[in-house]
């Protein structure tokens, strides 16, 4: 009994690292976004279009795509979340299925049921904490750049010039 549900667990962890992922992508086209605009800042201040100030403009759409960035991370989260929900829901109707056939007796239903639950509340931890942590260092990355480049950004060019 216990080693057809462990052989379930297991393929139930494969399953849900292969839905639930941390999207490498976002903060990669994120940065890749900033450095654009610090660029694009760089360049139109140089050629002084509409005054030296366009670096410190790019200082604060990067500090704008950093909130945004956190935004985004709220929303992924959630995604996340629901997604271990329904795994977590699919996985405990197949459990209980299997015991049912096994004619398991109620506590030992009870018990295999339980940690069912407290393995998926383990697994959900983890996962939210490995997003929050990234999201979060991509979030006050692009934050501090932006705020370093929004308040100081046009002293570099009147330094320089």
């Amino acid at each position: 009994m216990s080693e057809g549900l462990t052989k379930l667990d297991e393929s139930t962890s494969e399953a849900l690292a292969a839905t639930v992922s941390i999207s490498k992508r976002h903060p990669l086209i994120s940065w890749l976004l900033a450095i654009l605009l610090a660029v694009l800042g760089v360049y139109l201040s140089i050629i002084e279009y509409a005054g030296l100030e366009w670096l410190t403009r790019s200082g604060c759409l990067i500090a704008v795509l950093g909130v945004w960035s956190g935004l985004g991370g709220i929303i992924q989260e959630r995604i996340l979340i629901g997604r271990l929900n329904f795994q977590h829901r699919i996985t405990l109707a197949r459990a209980k299925r299997k015991l049912r056939r096994l004619k398991v007796s109620s506590e030992n239903m009870e018990s295999e049921i339980q940690s069912i639950e407290d393995d998926f509340e383990e697994k959900t931890e983890k996962i939210l904490q490995a997003v929050r942590l990234q999201l979060g260092i991509l979030e006050v990355s692009l934050l501090i750049t932006g705020t370093l480049l929004w308040g100081f950004g046009d002293l570099f060019f009147i330094v320089s010039t």
